[in-house]
């Protein structure tokens, strides 16, 4: 498993989603991942959505799931074990 950004570009997408991470209100460990709990606001629902998409295409092992109420938006984050390197350096978690 392996990111098809580099040098650069991957330290931009690093520094947005920490950005974005910075942002949750709660984060949850689970066995394959983590999830993100962050106020329910358009603007922040379309840039996790719009990272998440771009994320996909360099990096298409990440499941990404995220829910939207009326009050929360939860972000899931899934990965293969051996995706867990990138997934702790991208998330700052453990698998």
């Amino acid at each position: 498993m392996a990111c098809t950004l580099g040098g650069s570009e991957l330290a931009g997408r690093t520094r947005e989603w920490r950005r974005l991470v910075e942002q949750a209100e709660s984060r949850t460990e689970i066995p394959d991942g983590l999830r993100l709990s962050f106020p329910a606001t358009p603007d922040l629902a379309g840039r996790l959505a719009t990272l998440a998409a771009a994320e996909q295409d360099c990096c298409s092992f990440y499941d990404f799931t995220l829910h939207l109420s009326p009050t929360t938006l939860e972000l899931t984050v899934r990965a293969p074990a051996t995706a867990a390197p990138l997934l702790a350096e991208l998330f700052g978690v453990t698998v």
